[in-house]
């Protein structure tokens, strides 16, 4: 199929920058994306600019028995370039000819699709479009024009309750459409996950990534602008399809690997592709725009209109907006991510002999508990751990209760006890025997500047914890008279697992405890216990 790409100056660059190679050639045989193409033009009207196609046709490749070789589809390109039109039609496709085509492996009346975004109206956005092609009784004629009466009679019927919005087919076929942590318990067969660059917490993903996995040939595409510093789900599936880009250019394009030797030892059920403009390009550079631009020259769309932007909005967020850039200098997090990895020990601990700090903080929303532990390594250098993370608070006096009968000899606590939801544990953690150590006044700012000091002069160990990873990424100060002191409501996410890690670690260079009867090691493969690493 000719998909109409037309190499000049004026129009985008339809093949995007950086994307995951096909393992076979396609067609008509190898990828589904020719029939939602046809689909696209006989039934919907829908005339696809050329990267839409050759986006359908390579995030489509099948296997050879039919099934998706990507069971995940992650794509980057620059607003305004029709991403909620090329979703709208796969969505249609999948809902009205997918849903029917192999009822032996994927019965209909199991099929689900799934929209979900950050926020419902962002989840909407491609399921309104599905909905006017299909309305079974549209309510003016604007909605009457724009209906499909092939696939009005396929619609049993359509529910329009907030947050409950679901078109159900006759074949029992349905597309519904969520705010991304309403939808843990559903199987789906395909999510489309729109403006991945604004999970700013791993919860949203978390919950809809699980719900394809029971099932055969699932997809979930993601679909974003370039995202900044506090997209970090974006942030870590972005890097996931640029190594395995690299890595194929690497030893595939140059000969050095077949396609089967490096099938063997790489994800192959991953597809990304980006459509951008070279990190540090001019704002006006022309190859650049239509990089990250595709749609160029082949709607409203031109390089004059894309450039008129330039004096009228920042640098940032034209990069970001037009340029499809990464621009993640808007924070400087007040510990150094790469002088934090520094610190990182796989094979840290503290041995049970000797003391340990146990610190618990909670973020500023109430929703989530971070229990973290401080203690001496044998060679006397501290290490610090995040031990336990969930949701609400009322679990924790239960779980240290539990934890202190399997280690009787943690007997001390750190809590910031002024300021802060935590503050609602320091009486009863006191009154069921425990040593709360105050965090409050002068110490606030301590266990700060300790911390980062610490870090800085390479003399904390830790763990590979990537909830930690990401807290250190964005964790911001605030001043609080002549020192700095965590900032919970602006850093980008919830901070209160490092903030727990500082406050253990102070405690335990700043403030005593009577001494605890030694127990045998909680490392001991003998008694079976130990810090709880997530």
């Amino acid at each position: 199929m000719d998909i109409g790409e037309i190499n000049d100056d004026a129009h985008g660059i339809t093949t995007p920058r950086i994307y995951t190679p096909p393992l076979r050639p396609l067609t008509p045989a190898t990828s589904d994306g020719y029939g939602v193409i046809e689909f696209a033009e006989r039934f919907l009207h829908v005339n696809l600019y050329p990267w839409q196609k050759w986006l359908l046709i390579h995030g489509l490749e099948t296997n050879p028995d039919g099934s998706y070789r990507f069971r995940r589809v992650v794509a980057e390109v620059a607003r305004q370039n029709g991403k909620t039109t090329v979703m709208s039609v796969l969505c249609a496709w999948w809902l009205f000819v997918d849903s029917g085509r192999r009822p032996e492996l994927s019965p209909s009346w199991k099929f689900l699709i799934v929209g979900a975004a950050q926020t419902l109206d962002n989840a909407r956005a491609p399921y309104s479009a599905v909905l006017n092609w299909c309305n079974p009784t549209p309510q003016t004629d604007e909605e009457a024009a724009l209906a499909v009466p092939a696939l009005q009679k396929r619609v049993q019927r359509v529910n329009n309750s907030h947050g409950e919005e679901a078109i159900i087919c006759r074949n029992k076929a349905q597309y519904i459409v969520r705010a991304d942590k309403n939808i843990r318990s559903k199987s789906a067969s395909r999510v489309v996950f729109d403006e991945l660059r604004e999970q700013h917490t791993d919860d949203g993903w978390n919950a809809v990534s699980q719900t394809t996995k029971a099932i055969w040939s699932s997809q979930l595409w993601g679909i974003s602008n370039a995202g900044d510093y506090r997209s970090i789900v974006l942030r870590r599936v972005v890097d996931e399809g640029r190594r395995l880009s690299d890595s194929w250019n690497a030893s595939v394009e140059t000969g050095q690997q077949t396609i089967d030797e490096w099938t063997e030892a790489h994800d192959t059920s991953y597809g990304y592709f980006e459509w951008s403009a070279p990190d540090g390009c001019e704002l006006d550079d022309l190859d650049g725009i239509r990089q990250a631009n595709p749609s160029l020259g082949y709607g409203p769309m031109t390089y004059r209109s894309v450039i008129a932007d330039i004096n009228g909005m920042t640098e940032a967020a034209y990069r970001t907006e037009v340029l499809c850039q990464w621009v993640t200098a808007d924070i400087i997090p007040f510990i150094d991510p790469k002088q934090w990895k520094r610190g990182i020990d796989k094979k840290s601990s503290i041995p049970f002999e000797n003391r340990v700090v146990l610190s618990v903080d909670t973020s500023a929303d109430r929703e989530t508990t971070y229990v973290a532990a401080a203690g001496y390594r044998a060679d006397g250098l501290p290490h610090v751990e995040l031990i336990m993370r969930r949701d609400g608070m009322l679990w924790v006096p239960k779980y240290l209760g539990m934890l202190r009968e399997s280690w009787p000899n943690i007997t001390e606590i750190a809590i910031q006890s002024k300021g802060c939801p935590a503050v609602d544990f320091c009486d009863p953690l006191a009154e069921a025997g425990w040593t709360v150590h105050m965090i409050e006044g002068f110490r606030v700012g301590a266990c700060t500047g300790r911390f980062k000091d610490r870090v800085k002069e390479g003399k904390l160990r830790h763990l590979p914890q990537p909830a930690i990873e990401q807290q250190v990424s964005v964790a911001i100060t605030r001043r609080l008279g002549e020192v700095e002191v965590w900032d919970r409501q602006k850093s980008a996410m919830h901070i209160s697992g490092l903030i727990a890690e500082s406050q253990a670690l102070y405690a335990l260079e700043t403030m005593n405890a009577e001494p605890v009867k030694q127990q045998r090691s909680a490392y001991d493969s003998e008694t079976g216990h130990g810090l709880l690493v997530l």
